[in-house]
């Protein structure tokens, strides 16, 4: 039987509304164009690579796979390391990693006034709401982006460092340190990640048919013109899509949304 995660993504203008709800489309932002100079830029450290025949044969041996006398295949794998430590510390390592990857950003929560003053131009944009169906299985890295997986963000007060010491990684831990740690300082966002590891930036399609509501911003003056979209995508879906309309609360510093109900989440496991 499947479980579901919500998530939300917020969207500024009718060109990114019109494409995720009537389009089925959603755009992935490189690292390289985020707003936190030090999201996904773990430190990165070039260790002692001891025993590397051990921690690693298959790298032991494309090392020491040159031609010639012990000394001079052990002087290959010194210079096979000193190259290394160049591209670590020169950050060409950490940039080739990166370099085709892509994020798309989703929140845990539709209703935070720093995100919709944020992200969804002041209130004039509009929350897309998605439902996400996972298993009791572990979620694994190589599910498809389509499908909107969402790994939770870790907010921490200490930067995480990549260490380059010849050791097989294991790729959740990869994942987590490159993409999945943030400074306490953005935990407001409670933010959710879909990470796209080929083919770089850009609009792609996503899995439509996880569409399930859109919440029009309390200053919007497009809500029947994003009505018009939320109709024409439940047509194509053959599903009611739900529309809401945020307004501010006349007694407190909230933003409610008449006939939304929260939905709770799981805990997510993976792997």
């Amino acid at each position: 039987m499947s479980r579901y995660i919500y998530r939300y993504k917020y969207l500024p203008d009718m060109v990114g509304i019109k494409g995720v709800v009537q389009g089925g489309t959603i755009k992935f932002t490189h690292p390289s164009a985020f707003n936190d100079p030090f999201d996904c830029m773990p430190s990165s450290k070039f260790g002692t690579f001891t025993n590397l025949k051990h921690l690693n044969p298959r790298l032991y041996d494309a090392w020491s796979a040159q031609s010639g006398s012990p000394a001079q295949r052990l002087m290959g794998m010194e210079q096979s390391k000193r190259i290394l430590r160049a591209k670590i510390e020169s950050g060409e390592l950490l940039q080739r990693l990166l370099e085709q990857a892509s994020v798309l950003s989703l929140s845990k929560i539709p209703d935070s006034i720093l995100m919709w003053s944020h992200y969804a131009d002041f209130h004039r944009g509009a929350v897309v709401e998605f439902k996400i169906p996972i298993s009791n299985r572990l979620i694994r890295l190589s599910e498809a982006y389509r499908d909107l997986v969402a790994f939770d963000v870790d907010y921490t007060d200490s930067r995480p460092t990549l260490e380059y010491n010849g050791a097989v990684v294991d790729g959740s831990e990869i994942l987590r340190q490159l993409f999945l740690a943030k400074s306490q300082h953005w935990a407001y966002e409670q933010e959710s990640r879909v990470i796209k590891r080929l083919g770089g930036s850009g609009i792609f399609d996503y899995n439509h048919d996880l569409l399930h509501s859109v919440i029009v911003g309390a200053k919007s003056s497009s809500y029947y013109e994003i009505k018009d979209c939320v109709t024409a995508a439940s047509v194509s879906l053959g599903k009611k899509v739900e529309i809401f309309k945020a307004k501010f609360d006349p007694s407190s510093y909230a933003i409610k949304i008449p006939g939304f109900h929260k939905k709770k989440d799981i805990p997510q496991l993976v792997g």
